[in-house]
């Protein structure tokens, strides 16, 4: 098997072990928890959760209307 070079397992997006620094999301299911900023920010991405809600009808990632 592959030995984890820390007891928080691994980054639910690359596999990478989790480091020293724990990028964890919160969600219903479950906690999911990265390497890094930069893996945390992808899976945000890909599956539209938002870090921090904001204003409504503020939303830049829905596109303009042309």
């Amino acid at each position: 098997g592959f030995a984890q070079m820390s007891d928080n397992g691994s980054c639910d997006l690359c596999g990478l072990p989790v480091g020293l620094q724990d990028f964890s999301l919160p969600m219903p299911e479950r906690t999911f928890r990265f390497c890094c900023e930069g893996c945390k920010g992808i899976y945000q991405m890909l599956n539209d959760i938002e870090d921090t809600p904001g204003p409504p009808g503020n939303n830049p990632s829905q596109g303009e209307p042309k």
